[in-house]
């Protein structure tokens, strides 16, 4: 008989693994859903504000007064990325260990939990395959959607350039603000490619964005 190629309990437990904190991170804004320029997360604040509408709660009034206030929508976007990856890897350590958070670490005083957690994933056809999922926190930044492992995208913002890795929309991005010399170093130091290679990528995929080599359009430019 053919084992199924996943039958190892090590390698169900990687795909667990792998399938749960990819579910986690789709619980984070999306950084590269745009609507309208606008990124698509605060789309129901701006619908109301331009409908003259009351917004849906505080946390809505809230944003809307930022806004009001000429903050970047794009610096909210960030903020708010990164407060939701330090809520992810919290919630990866408590499962992990609650050590890890200081929980029922040995001082004077102090009592162990009364509970510890841990993750087992189980698979409707097989009620009794149940496989245990450690490593959460260890693995988390390794599978960010967005490929920087966890850290913020800084400045300027990678281009939208869907199906493109991060080198490419980093590059295009300093390409559009006029750093041609920094978009070209971005491009070779991902690839190892040469500086002619490096620009010719480039230059096609400014061409495929509708953008002339030699601009410098504004960050919503798309």
């Amino acid at each position: 008989m053919v084992e199924r190629e996943d039958s190892h309990p090590d390698d169900r437990s990687a795909r667990a693994l792998r399938s749960f904190l990819a579910v986690l991170w789709s619980m984070a804004v999306d950084e590269d859903s745009y609507t309208d320029g606008y990124p698509s997360w605060l789309e129901p604040e701006l619908k109301s504000r331009r409908q003259d509408s009351a917004p849906a709660g505080p946390g809505a009034s809230a944003l809307q007064r930022v806004l009001g206030c000429g903050v970047d929508p794009d610096d909210l976007t960030d903020l708010v990325r990164e407060m939701q990856h330090e809520v992810l890897y919290n919630v990866c350590q408590l499962i992990d260990d609650p050590g890890l958070l200081g929980i029922g670490m040995d001082h004077e005083g102090s009592r162990p939990p009364e509970f510890r957690w841990e993750l087992v994933a189980v698979r409707d056809e097989e009620p009794t395959g149940r496989v245990p999922v450690h490593g959460l926190h260890s693995s988390l930044d390794e599978l960010d959607p967005s490929g920087r492992h966890g850290e913020p995208r800084g400045r300027p913002i990678p281009a939208r350039l869907p199906g493109q890795p991060l080198h490419a929309r980093l590059a295009v991005a300093h390409a559009r603000a006029g750093d041609r010399i920094r978009a070209i170093a971005t491009w070779r130091k991902a690839t190892g490619a040469t500086v002619t290679e490096a620009k010719a990528a480039i230059d096609l995929l400014l061409d495929r964005a509708g953008v002339e080599p030699g601009s410098a359009p504004g960050a919503h430019s798309e």
